[in-house]
């Protein structure tokens, strides 16, 4: 039995089902040497950001037993895994932010739900890629002497190894979607810092994020607490985009009541792997 839950390169693409199965077959021959297991094992549970649709997921799960991996494979959105880790086969909604953003709810009847992760073009609000975007923005009108002024154009030249605004111009015509959620992070501690327009793109990160759990809250009946969890790389115990989100969850949704643990995704898709081996 394996759990996997995402990791580097899991992030799934239309029709890139090979090149991801390769990328988690390598990583799961590092982990199976390191705990003294032989591939293929019999289970395995992926988690892979980018695979929430059923097409996607067989073609990985087929690529993954044609690697060797396990011999039964189940893959899930990344999301999906960490909603089983915080509530187990329970009821709640799950809010994650990494490079892009989604939620999940498991409604008290069991049925699934979601809100989000669409993908950069589509949405992805409150996520690294929109946040690094953000980022962009407020270095453009800096420049320009458009808005407050700011510290982020020099922290992303730094970041970059650029000199100079034009070098930041020639760095986004072939930046990818990864390379600018890379940019998030330089928003957040500007924002720590107490810059005003790094903390405005925090907290409308996080108001992003907030209503993405409040159209899933309709699928909770009644007028009882409804169990809010957090998971993904910016939303960190420490991160001031979980302060924000904190705020504002309970400024908007009086039912929700957020849950204090990290959310470790490896354990729900262990979890979930049991489950699967009966």
């Amino acid at each position: 039995m394996l759990g996997r839950a995402d990791g580097p390169g899991a992030a799934m693409r239309p029709s890139g089902a090979a090149k991801s199965a390769a990328v988690l077959a390598e990583t799961a021959r590092r982990a199976a040497a390191q705990a003294g297991l032989d591939l293929p094992v019999e289970r395995a549970v992926v988690g892979a950001a980018g695979a929430g649709r059923s097409q996607e997921q067989a073609e990985l799960e087929a690529a993954l037993v044609e690697a060797g991996v396990a011999r039964h494979v189940r893959v899930l959105a990344d999301g999906e895994v960490a909603l089983a880790a915080a509530f187990g086969t329970g009821p709640g909604i799950l809010v994650n932010a990494g490079t892009g953003s989604i939620a999940y709810a498991r409604d008290p009847s069991g049925e699934l739900h979601r809100a989000g992760g669409y993908g950069w073009q589509l949405g992805d609000e409150g996520g690294g890629y929109w946040l690094g975007r953000r980022a962009l923005d407020v270095a453009a009108r800096s420049r320009d002497g458009r808005g407050e002024g700011s510290t982020l154009l020099a922290r992303l030249l730094g970041a970059l190894g650029l000199q100079h605004f034009d070098d930041l111009v020639r760095w986004t015509a072939t930046a990818t979607p990864t390379q600018m959620a890379a940019l998030a992070p330089h928003v957040l501690n500007a924002a720590r810092e107490g810059e005003g327009v790094a903390r405005q793109a925090v907290d409308d990160a996080a108001h992003e994020l907030v209503e993405l759990a409040a159209v899933l809250v309709p699928h909770f009946p009644g007028t009882g607490p409804v169990p809010v969890a957090i998971a993904g790389g910016l939303l960190l115990p420490q991160s001031p985009l979980t302060a924000a989100f904190r705020a504002r969850l309970g400024a908007a949704l009086k039912r929700a009541r957020l849950i204090p643990d990290r959310i470790d995704s490896a354990v729900g898709a262990l979890k979930l792997a049991a489950e699967s081996g009966g």
